[in-house]
């Protein structure tokens, strides 16, 4: 799912073309959004780096939303948006492992999810149970990735708008905490984020990154 995402970025000529708003946004990560893990590993095999990916998805996200709207969130919810997709280009994920029921990740660790469905169940959880905030904004990203990014390849399967009132709840019960300025927002907003991430998958399939099969 995620291969054309790096390779789109590695074969980009983004990092020279940025302007200098969105070079800020890269050096400013580590405020208020989510620290992207290691990723030696996909720069060593992709030539990908945490800059130059947070760098490609705030200047597709202008692109694809219209400099008015990008401008009204890009130093709050544009920064945090750009570093989950950021984010899961970065992450080596088994999907063998996450569907495991030996997979057990500790309530520090950011949560993985193969699909919507495994969120739901996740939520049902979290609702009766003791309520972990972590895992709440892991849930979240995770449907704005499914439900918003890739919505073209889940709406004839899911309830597009059911996982949207999903996520607004589950960034709610995230806001704890230093982040919870973010994290609200995020809810406030949250079925307009999968509007935009949707167009931003378009927009890369038209542009000139999209992939092409060798013969």
């Amino acid at each position: 799912m995620f291969s054309w995402m790096r390779w789109a970025i590695k074969h980009s000529h983004t990092k020279d073309k940025q302007d200098n708003n969105t070079h800020v946004i890269g050096r400013n990560l580590g405020s208020g959004v989510t620290d992207m893990p290691s990723t030696h590993y996909f720069e060593e095999l992709y030539g990908v780096t945490e800059e130059r990916a947070l760098n490609f998805w705030a200047s597709h996200l202008d692109e694809a939303i219209g400099s008015k709207q990008w401008s009204q969130i890009r130093d709050s919810t544009g920064v945090y948006l750009a570093s989950v997709l950021g984010h899961f280009c970065l992450q080596s994920v088994d999907r063998m492992e996450i569907l495991s029921p030996d997979y057990s990740p500790n309530d520090l660790e950011f949560r993985q999810f193969a699909d919507l469905t495994q969120i739901a169940e996740l939520m049902m959880r979290q609702l009766t149970s003791a309520m972990n905030p972590l895992w709440m904004e892991s849930a979240g990203a995770h449907i704005l990735l499914y439900a918003g990014f890739f919505q073209n390849q889940n709406k004839g399967r899911h309830n597009i708008e059911f996982y949207s009132a999903m996520g607004r709840e589950c960034y709610l019960m995230a806001a704890v905490g230093k982040r919870a300025r973010v994290m609200k927002l995020m809810a406030t907003d949250f079925n307009q984020y999968l509007f935009y991430l949707a167009n931003l998958h378009r927009h890369l399939r038209e542009s000139r990154y999209l992939i092409r099969t060798e013969n």
